[in-house]
């Protein structure tokens, strides 16, 4: 089976939405912090950033992805959160993504994406937690793999509030087919999914498509 026709039905079946790179947009009376390394390193990028990395405590390769949104950390939270509506994030490749459980604070996520013209159907359920506070300010949402036809899923979510208007998201990813594939073709995926995690999370956060900046760019 070619990873070409593998992996967009991957990132797909991963949350995420093919949104473009978010633009600036100028004059906002508030900014970030400026001396903060994770705000000044998107700063100097102008936009949403990926790469591939182990995060700590962790054996695998992820998709990591972090973007600015000018939105107190409780709103980027909640459409972190709103699970209900994850199909609405790529509507034009989800076959079905809906919330089959609640118990214990725990929500299971039952995700279905058909691929190789619909002659394949992934499908796995992940069971998120509550968010957890990991220190001062730092929020953390992480889903594991209950069942499914892949060998792995992982995703988490990571909120940091800046200041009462701007919101640092993180978006690490894990998602390993049962079919072997190049580890080059995955890091491709995840990181590019992860992203566009990100970005469709700051679209719905901020209420608007742009991404408002604080330098004018």
């Amino acid at each position: 089976m070619s990873s070409r026709w593998l992996f967009p039905a991957i990132a797909a079946a991963a949350l995420f939405a093919s949104v473009a790179a978010p633009a600036f947009a100028q004059n906002v009376p508030s900014a970030p912090a400026a001396d903060d390394p994770d705000v000044a390193r998107i700063a100097a990028a102008g936009h949403s950033l990926k790469w591939n990395w182990t995060p700590p405590g962790k054996s695998e390769r992820y998709g990591h992805a972090e973007v600015l949104v000018n939105a107190p950390a409780s709103s980027v939270r909640a459409q972190v959160q709103d699970f209900g509506h994850y199909k609405d994030l790529v509507p034009s490749k989800f076959k079905n993504a809906h919330v089959i459980a609640k118990e214990n604070g725990n929500t299971d996520v039952y995700m279905q994406v058909p691929i190789l013209h619909g002659m394949l159907t992934l499908w796995d359920v992940v069971r998120f937690g509550p968010s957890k506070s990991v220190a001062p300010g730092v929020d953390v949402v992480e889903g594991h793999l209950v069942r499914g036809n892949v060998k792995e899923m992982n995703p988490i979510w990571t909120v940091r509030q800046v200041d009462e208007n701007w919101t640092l998201l993180k978006f690490d990813l894990l998602l390993l087919p049962n079919i072997p594939a190049p580890q080059s073709a995955i890091d491709e995926e995840l990181r590019d999914a992860a992203m566009q995690a990100v970005d469709a999370i700051h679209d719905r956060a901020q209420g608007n498509p742009r991404w408002v900046a604080w330098n004018g760019k």
